[in-house]
């Protein structure tokens, strides 16, 4: 029902927006930003921790992570209704930062890399000064996701050999919420500068996953692995039984799992009047 509602709500902000695109209200919105970690987790799907073991002692390092960090870049068409109240569609990409954890183990180490990209669709609603030269607003609306997540793990032991294991999670969408404070800067009549406080509650679970490379000092081992060792599905609940092996043509079940791809940044950019 929920999905539902929501698919109808972008459909009517884009046939609204589409309408109106060269009325006295609309706008279209060019921008670019970064944003910061903010709900992070310790992902324990994928051990990330740093640590390292010495003759006597160990000493352990948790690492948070939150996919939403990283580069974004959006396209926006809006419409104000009023001087006070309007709408917007946005679409956005964004390129996640990498996060980065290292295992040692006398001379062996391991060092895991999880990093992500997520396409977002943002309806929103904006609530404006209507100042004339520097106008402040706000916005609030969803975010709608579909995204990749990517897992890296390069392994050299104490021989020198290394092997390499990269996975691709990926099937699904996120839902969440957005919010923003911004101000605008008139440079004439059609054209105007911006800069936006932003921030996302999002989380997204991925439905399938694949082993995307697998080598060993270079050598390819995907020609020879079978498909419960290349391939993954996230499901609700599953059961193994010690009497009945798993089926080595059909893929590896793992429990559902949310990722966080909350973030906390600003961007700047350009809006053109119509």
């Amino acid at each position: 029902m929920k999905k539902n509602i929501i698919i109808v709500l972008m459909i009517f902000l884009a046939c609204l927006l589409t309408d109106r695109i060269y009325s006295q209200g609309a706008y279209v919105n060019i921008n670019a930003g970064y944003g910061i970690n903010m709900s992070s987790q310790n992902i324990k799907y994928f051990d990330l921790y740093n640590y390292n073991y010495g003759t006597n002692s160990s000493t352990y390092q948790q690492v948070n992570a939150s996919l939403g960090k990283g580069f974004t870049c959006e396209g926006t068409f809006g419409y104000m209704f009023n001087k006070y109240i309007g709408a917007e569609l946005g679409v956005s990409y964004l390129s996640g930062a990498k996060t980065k954890a290292t295992q040692t183990y006398q001379d062996e180490t391991d060092v895991y890399c999880l990093s992500s990209n997520m396409l977002r669709i943002n309806p929103s609603i904006v609530i404006a000064c209507n100042f004339d030269k520097i106008n402040p607003y706000a916005k609030f609306g969803l975010v709608l996701g579909c995204g990749s997540i990517f897992y890296d793990n390069n392994n050299t032991d104490s021989t020198g050999d290394v092997s390499v294991l990269k996975e691709k999670l990926y099937g699904g969408y996120a839902l969440g919420l957005s919010s923003a404070v911004g101000i605008t800067y008139k440079l004439c009549n059609k054209i105007s500068l911006f800069a936006e406080i932003n921030m996302v509650n999002l989380s997204y679970s991925p439905t399938k996953g694949k082993v995307t490379q697998s080598t060993d000092n270079g050598v390819d081992n995907l020609p020879n692995m079978t498909t419960y060792q290349k391939e993954i599905e996230f499901v609700d609940s599953y059961t193994n039984s010690s009497n009945t092996p798993p089926d080595v043509k059909s893929p590896n079940h793992v429990l559902k799992q949310y990722f966080p791809f909350g973030s906390f940044g600003a961007t700047l950019g350009l809006r053109i009047n119509f």
